[in-house]
């Protein structure tokens, strides 16, 4: 059985039986996301004449989009080819066990050189998104990092030579 609970005049939270809430976003929402997701230093008054509210609706909103965890972080992109390398690793591990996994992720949280980990499907476990100064620097790194882990079967590693599309805007139609 769902249930809906009325927040601040046109958001609502969608409950089901266990009493978990997720935001039910609205067109207004929609097109928020749409616009900071491109540009997130525009003002509110910008933001609500674009879409048709008020200064205070879209600070509103906004909000609660940040407390419900829609909106996760507000960021600055940098642009990588001036700042070093980029490299695509492909890991496999040998021992697939909730403890092995478990140490992986933390280690991948703790290590600043990893920027994005994917646990994917398929022959492959985990695909990083590495970024770091050098390649010699990174081939040491593979050896410190990877080639010592107990649990990783082998590693495959793509260099990025260019970037051809980045987009981090999520799709929320």
């Amino acid at each position: 059985m769902a249930f809906f609970v009325a927040i601040d005049m046109n958001i609502v939270l969608r409950g089901d039986k266990n009493g978990d809430f997720r935001m039910q976003l609205d067109d207004f929402d929609t097109a928020i996301l749409q616009i900071v997701q491109k540009n997130n230093q525009l003002t509110h008054a910008a933001i609500g004449e674009k879409i048709g509210l008020s200064n205070s609706a879209v600070r509103r909103r906004l909000k609660l989009l940040r407390d419900n965890g829609i909106i996760a972080k507000d960021v600055s992109i940098l642009g990588t080819e001036a700042l070093g390398i980029t490299v695509i690793v492909s890991v496999t591990f040998d021992t697939d066990s909730p403890q092995a996994y478990a140490e992986f992720d933390k280690a991948v949280h703790a290590d600043l050189h990893i920027k994005q980990a994917y646990h994917v499907s398929g022959t492959t476990d985990y695909v990083l998104v590495v970024q770091g100064p050098t390649l010699a620097w990174y081939e040491q790194w593979a050896k410190d990092t990877l080639m010592c882990d107990r649990n990783l079967k082998r590693h495959d590693t793509s260099v990025v030579y260019s970037c051809k599309k980045f987009d981090t805007a999520r799709s929320v139609a």
